[in-house]
């Protein structure tokens, strides 16, 4: 300390006071700017904060502004490229006088024909997960009978509150919740669970002093836990996934806990590569250190088919990821998806009823009496929850084994075929319904296969272009049962097409949107997305005498 002084006093010695203050005021704002900068690189990466920066500069704005002028003119055309709309009215104000109820149903009837007949073919990924129509128009029936149910009334509607209550307790049995402190609640998706399943965890982080509560995930994680980080102040801490299994990276996991966190994320299975994550390496890693953090696991892919694949006897493989495991405090579960209920209900599940209280909102003192809301709505379609409801009670535990055993033996249909593919393999070990497949071939394009799949020779598979790495996968559901051996043959056949016509493809293939944005800077794919769902909501422009109505 003496020789710190020492020095300090010799290099300022000739110095006046004034001077003294003011290189120590410019010294550390440049210390304080430079750990801004090193946390905003650590954060967002050098590419993002690089770009941050130089958007401020006149020049590089204005070059910037220009290219996205272009990037959003071609995002609107990628909006609107359904023929069939242009050829309708566009209706941008109530018309004076009511329309007849014949007339409206004569437009509906032929828009709904349009639109199912675009996934009645049976080859979308994911997208309509049964497809029969007896069940839609038994769904259908129910929701006309609630559609005016509103369960924030639950005076008024009771039996909303029942099935409601069921619909949780069934999906709880379903993922070994049965202790008296298991509980839940629905939702409208996939979504909104994952929202307020994090909100809660962000609560419970308050309530220990944390100011600003972490989320540890893998980067294969559902987009929606970067919405709830963004949405409720939180960090989402990304950890790799293990380059041979695609799992979350476990001890990448265990590096990135730190005091803040308050919740680790697994997957059950990932979109991307249908992989189930390590949940119970996780639980392990959890329990032996004595950690106070919640273990979530997203199920909402998988919820409604994962239960009924771990009890087939050919599945015993499948590894843990509900509630059998101790240190699992909570799960999300889509039933709009392999719940075949109608879109969007979702089942948010917890271990203890004080961390489900966590994401309740109340209001006691509003003049408009005491509000309280389980979830981010207020009033809620109840005729969704009541149709959810009368599909789970008619399909039963039979119907639900029965589907998915036709749908795994599509899958696994589909995993052998690909093996026997040069140029393409399974990405890691897939148990469930989504198979992620990668080209092994450097001149096989896999975005230019996609596109094959889908425009070429009359295969229209509906394949999901995926990123990092490049790749894509299907989603198999009841709709594709029977369809494997059809699958493989057209993929056969499209990696023929594609290597044999590398000229046609490689134009092709520059339109898928995940390959020309691939090694485009976070905020500027950012600037393409947000000017595609502007143009989702700008009205077409179609010329009144060429509109049918």
């Amino acid at each position: 300390m003496d020789f710190l002084k020492s020095c300090i006093n010799k290099k300022f010695k000739n110095d006046e006071p004034w001077k003294i203050v003011l290189k120590t005021v410019v010294a550390s704002g440049a210390l304080y700017g430079a750990g801004c900068l090193a946390s905003e690189i650590r954060e967002n990466g050098l590419g993002e904060t690089v770009l941050a920066i130089a958007k401020k500069t006149p020049i590089i704005k204005d070059i910037i502004e220009k290219e996205l002028a272009k990037v959003k003119s071609k995002a609107e055309e990628m909006a609107l490229t359904s023929k069939e709309v242009l050829e309708y009215k566009v209706n941008s104000e109530l018309p004076s006088k009511g329309v007849s109820r014949e007339v409206l149903m004569k437009d509906l009837t032929k828009w709904e024909e349009i639109e199912r007949s675009k996934y009645s073919r049976g080859q979308t990924s994911g997208t309509v997960y049964h497809g029969d129509r007896s069940l839609a128009d038994f769904a259908g029936d129910v929701m006309k009978m609630f559609c005016l149910a509103n369960p924030l009334h639950p005076s008024t509607f009771p039996f909303v509150q029942k099935m409601e209550a069921e619909v949780v307790a069934m999906t709880l049995k379903m993922f070994q919740g049965t202790s008296k402190d298991h509980c839940g609640l629905t939702t409208s998706g996939g979504t909104e669970s994952i929202l307020m399943a994090m909100k809660a965890y962000r609560e419970k982080g308050y309530a220990k002093g944390i100011r600003r509560p972490e989320i540890v995930a893998c980067v294969t994680v559902h987009a929606a836990f970067d919405k709830a980080a963004d949405y409720f102040g939180m960090k989402l801490v990304h950890v790799p996934f293990d380059r041979r299994t695609y799992q979350a990276d476990i001890s990448a996991i265990k590096n990135a806990v730190t005091r803040s966190t308050v919740v680790i994320v697994c997957s059950a299975p990932c979109y991307a590569q249908g992989i189930i994550d390590p949940v119970e390496e996780v639980a392990s890693f959890i329990e032996e250190n004595d950690l106070d953090v919640g273990l979530h696991v997203d199920c909402c892919l998988g919820g409604f088919l994962a239960p009924f694949v771990r009890i087939m006897d050919e599945r015993k493989g499948l590894p843990k990821f509900d509630f059998s495991v101790k240190q699992v405090t909570s799960i999300s579960a889509d039933t709009h998806k392999y719940g075949y209920s109608p879109k969007g209900t979702s089942v948010l599940m917890y271990a203890s009823r004080e961390l489900r209280r966590m994401q309740y909102f109340t209001a006691p003192r509003w003049t408009g009496g005491i509000y309280a809301t389980p979830s981010a709505a207020g009033s809620r379609p109840g005729a969704v929850i009541a149709a959810t409801w009368a599909v789970m009670m008619h399909m039963g535990l039979e119907g639900y084994m029965d589907a998915s055993r036709k749908i795994m033996q599509t899958a696994d249909t589909i995993k052998k075929g690909i093996g026997g593919i040069e140029g393409l393999e399974v990405m890691g070990d897939p148990q469930l319904s989504v198979i992620g497949i990668r080209s092994t071939n450097p001149d096989l394009n896999i975005y230019a296969l996609a596109y094959s799949m889908g425009h070429d020779k009359g295969r229209e598979w509906e394949l999901n272009s995926l990123q990092n790495p490049s790749c894509v996968h299907i989603c198999c559901t009841y709709m594709h049962k029977g369809l494997g051996p059809k699958f493989v043959d057209d993929l056969r056949g499209s990696v023929k097409d594609v290597l044999e016509n590398k000229a046609y493809y490689a134009k092709k293939s520059s339109v898928a949107i995940y390959g020309t944005t691939k090694s485009a800077p976070g905020s500027l794919v950012g600037e393409t997305s947000k000017a595609f769902i502007d143009a989702l909501f700008k009205l077409p422009k179609v010329k009144p005498e060429e509109s049918k109505s």
